[in-house]
């Protein structure tokens, strides 16, 4: 134990020397050394005249190269130069957040760094290569080809990176991914702790693909030997729920919304009069029947390229099925009985559908589902 904390000890120095500043610097690595200077400045730690000159050396030296970047990158002129632009103001405004941490220090200790917010740069920078990069997509998959649309994924992936959401990246994500396509290969794997009949694993396997929808992008479900399949569409089942049927009761009375309308129903006034000393006059007793079973099935749909295995792009999907019946009796004065129960008056009862019917129903939902958002009508061509 103790040859340890020797070796520990001796190597201390070491690891402290690897992340000194300077060192740091002399190999580029000036962001670091930023971080090392303000970490130690900030729990007093170090010879402040050191670490405030290395860090302005640090500070002063990345910023000025990332500032010759941007100006470099604006002198083209060109629209793809954004992204590229962003990056550079981001890497500046990070700095600048950075040594905000330790900015009443500098200023007590009248430290000459004056860190610049860019933050309004970064802004504009991150609008304007989102707006290129999605018009740049939008084009590119107007052209048809697969080579377009794969160039048009790479480009759409770089606006989920400037905002978190942007006009419709997300179905467009969608179709660069199929259009780049050849030929996928469909797999459904149950993940979920139900165990599903077999021919559950057949029934989502077919989609009957129209020939435009084939044309946009056609699917295996069995791998041959020796052929290509650059995308798969991993369909992951990850939970299937069914309720058991439940009837739920309720019991009220209903009184007609406007009485007075209830004498023209009377062609005998007495008949009127005579009623209403009745207790039960404009009074209906009403027991409504709620029956209900529903099934629930979660998936999420996987794009994964074949060769790398990298996930593409995932969509949850959630499919459901749903048996309701309602039916109702009512006494008493049936004038104000309300229309809606009218509807469901003496409906008989029905019997709970069985579990299998139930999912065979969802499953219908979740292939509608996923083919809607594999071969969305916006994405096929005429």
């Amino acid at each position: 134990m103790k040859r340890y904390i020797l070796l520990f000890i001796l190597a201390f120095p070491v690891i402290l020397n690897a992340q000194s500043p300077q060192k740091l610097i002399s190999k580029g690595e000036y962001d670091k050394a930023i971080e090392v200077c303000i970490d130690k400045l900030a729990d007093g730690k170090g010879n402040k005249d050191e670490l405030y000159a290395s860090l302005k050396h640090a500070y002063e030296t990345a910023s000025e190269n990332d500032l010759i970047k941007v100006m470099g990158l604006k002198a083209t002129a060109r629209p793809e130069i954004w992204f590229d632009v962003f990056v550079a103001y981001t890497k500046l405004q990070n700095r600048f957040m950075l040594i905000s941490r330790i900015s009443e220090q500098l200023r007590q200790d009248m430290v000459n760094i004056r860190p610049i917010d860019y933050n309004k740069d970064v802004e504009a920078a991150r609008q304007n290569a989102a707006a290129y990069l999605y018009a740049h997509s939008v084009s590119l998959l107007k052209s048809g080809k697969k080579a377009d649309a794969g160039q048009a994924y790479s480009e759409l992936l770089l606006i989920t990176k400037l905002y978190n959401e942007f006009k419709d990246v997300e179905l467009l994500l969608r179709q660069s991914i199929g259009g780049s396509a050849t030929l996928a290969r469909l797999e459904i794997n149950n993940l979920s702790d139900v165990p599903l009949p077999p021919d559950f694993i057949a029934d989502m396997e077919d989609f009957a693909l129209t020939y435009k929808e084939k044309q946009y992008l056609d699917y295996v479900v069995k791998a041959k030997p020796g052929q290509h399949y650059s995308l798969v569409l991993a369909i992951d089942i990850t939970s299937v729920n069914i309720t058991p049927g439940s009837v739920n009761e309720k019991e009220y009375t209903a009184s007609h919304k406007n009485p007075e309308s209830l004498t023209e129903a009377y062609k005998d006034d007495s008949k009127l009069e005579q009623d209403k000393k009745h207790p039960d006059f404009n009074k209906c007793k009403i027991k409504e029947i709620y029956q209900i079973k529903t099934a629930v099935i979660k998936a999420r749909l996987k794009y994964v390229d074949q060769q790398s295995g990298k996930v593409l792009y995932v969509v949850p999907v959630t499919a459901r099925s749903v048996f309701e019946n309602k039916t109702a009796t009512a006494s008493g004065d049936m004038f104000a009985c309300p229309p809606e129960v009218y509807d469901i008056l003496d409906k008989p009862k029905k019997k709970f559908p069985k579990n299998s019917e139930m999912t065979y129903r969802a499953v219908e939902e979740l292939k509608i589902l996923v083919k809607g958002i594999i071969w969305n009508e916006a994405f096929i061509k005429d």
